[in-house]
């Protein structure tokens, strides 16, 4: 008590100084509309500042949910998306064909992704409990990414498409030529395009996307561009470099593609197979 008694009479002009100053303040801002204006604004100002540090704490610890929520929309967007494109391709089919949504979107992270090695494998946090299994394609946010190979209860692996000896259907968006998408085993932002006949006229900076001629990777997802090509001197195919739109060395999330007509196109091709022997 006594300190405290010392430290007001110390400070007592102070004290005094600050009180007098208060009065003034709120006298001005009762009576006068510009003070009024000016101590609000310096208000919002100092309320912003404290207040920011707080906001930017609870986005920070709110981001898994703010993700979980965008994983979601993105699901049902994608999901939109490529039952759209199955609609445009069957213009005499009934739109309101409940038949037509064919694709299921399930959103995972990547627990574990290799991408410099031959033969590269991820590993997704989703599994069999979670509607995953084997064949389902995955994709990224900005084209493909590889193939389910096998799967637990929690968790899958993922073929990657940086994986040598792993071929992909694609087309030329521009020309829709078909040709044989393959890494070769160097840079993960390149692969090679083979089997394009020289017939088709092609440029650099044309875009790449599955060709929908597989039961893995529905048609038109994203893939690349072409970066380089040669033309054979004896006519023939092509030789042509793609760059990849997905960075495949910096996955965080990706999507997995269920095609509920997948075991209808195998069958059929099974019995075409079996026919041509």
């Amino acid at each position: 008590m006594q300190w405290f008694l010392t430290t007001l009479i110390q400070y007592k002009n102070f004290l005094f100084f600050i009180f007098l100053f208060g009065i003034g303040i709120v006298f001005s801002s009762t009576g006068s509309n510009f003070h009024r204006t000016k101590l609000q604004k310096f208000g919002h100002v100092i309320s912003g500042e404290l207040l920011k540090p707080i906001h930017n704490s609870k986005s920070y610890l709110n981001l898994n949910q703010t993700n979980e929520r965008l994983l979601k929309e993105n699901n049902h967007l994608r999901q939109e998306l490529l039952n759209y494109k199955k609609l445009e391709a069957s213009k005499n089919i009934d739109p309101l064909d409940s038949s037509l949504s064919d694709y299921l979107v399930h959103s995972a992270e990547v627990v574990r992704n290799s991408y410099a090695n031959a033969r590269n494998v991820l590993i997704l946090d989703k599994g069999s409990n979670d509607g995953i299994k084997k064949d389902m394609s995955v994709i990224g946010p900005n084209g493909i990414i590889g193939i389910i190979k096998q799967t637990s209860p929690n968790f899958s692996s993922v073929i990657s498409i940086l994986y040598q000896d792993f071929k992909i259907n694609a087309k030329l968006i521009h020309t829709g030529a078909f040709g044989s998408l393959y890494w070769e085993g160097r840079d993960p932002r390149k692969m090679m395009l083979s089997d394009v006949s020289v017939i088709n006229k092609i440029t650099k900076g044309d875009t790449i996307v599955t060709g929908g001629m597989s039961a893995y990777f529905p048609e038109g997802i994203p893939i690349g561009k072409i970066t380089e090509f040669e033309t054979p001197t004896s006519g023939g195919y092509y030789v042509i470099e793609v760059e990849l739109f997905n960075n495949l060395t910096n996955l965080e999330y990706v999507y997995v593609i269920d095609n509920k007509s997948r075991s209808e196109f195998l069958d059929l091709q099974k019995q075409d197979n079996n026919a041509s022997r």
